[in-house]
């Protein structure tokens, strides 16, 4: 046979197990940028299929750190998948070795109740520069003593799922060439409110998502007969 037809025939075989009855449960945990209120996790989940659900375990405010205890009450609903994003609110609290030594609890934890980690690096704020690019800065307070830039976040994610062999998806970069290529004006009609450039409405989350699945298709393609063909329609 030959390797084409092979391709096609696991394909198709891979679709018919999809909607036949398998049901696979996939969980996020992360911080607001996830989370439901003003994330692009209900966009996600939107995006599946019957045989898939998705369990949004993501906090506003959330750390790594902080959402340690949550993650083990997802963990206890048994999830084949777990996507794993995390930055926004690390950056402010500690450096990047003590965020990726976090990041490994995470994947050894998922992976010992039989989970699937897949890492996926912060989206970005939608701050511009003078040039009209994004850029990845730092707003100091008395409140928050930044430690590096989202970037360093995102890099160092990379690094964790590196050398743990795991799917990796770099939002991070797509979204900055993502907000690079549509420009500020539009860029900001994914404002959850009006001045918020890190929140999204829905039409900012079916945004991401949008960037997210592909990739996800190709690190993880068992996931890709579960999605389906069409947008939320009040996604935007």
């Amino acid at each position: 046979m030959k390797l084409t037809n092979i391709i096609i025939l696991t394909l198709a075989l891979m679709a018919t197990t999809a909607r036949g009855g398998d049901k696979v449960t996939i969980g996020l945990i992360g911080d607001s940028t996830v989370a439901v209120q003003s994330g692009w996790g209900p966009a996600f989940a939107s995006r599946f299929n019957d045989n898939a659900k998705v369990l949004n375990f993501a906090k506003n405010g959330a750390t790594l750190e902080a959402l340690s205890s949550k993650l083990d009450s997802l963990l206890k609903l048994k999830p084949d998948y777990v996507l794993i994003q995390f930055g926004h609110n690390d950056q402010k609290r500690y450096d990047t070795k003590e965020y990726g030594k976090k990041l490994q609890s995470y994947i050894d934890r998922i992976q010992k109740a039989g989970g699937k980690p897949i890492i996926v690096s912060s989206v970005v704020r939608r701050s511009f520069g003078k040039d009209d690019k994004i850029v990845s800065n730092m707003v100091k307070n008395s409140k928050y003593s930044f430690k590096a830039n989202l970037e360093a976040y995102a890099k160092a994610a990379e690094a964790v799922a590196q050398n743990n062999s795991l799917p990796f998806i770099d939002l991070y970069s797509l979204s900055e060439a993502h907000h690079n290529a549509i420009g500020r004006a539009a860029s900001m009609t994914y404002n959850f409110k009006e001045g918020d450039r890190t929140h999204f409405n829905k039409k900012g989350g079916q945004a991401i998502v949008d960037l997210i699945l592909p990739e996800l298709k190709k690190v993880v393609p068992k996931l890709a007969p579960y999605f389906t063909a069409t947008k939320d329609p009040e996604g935007g």
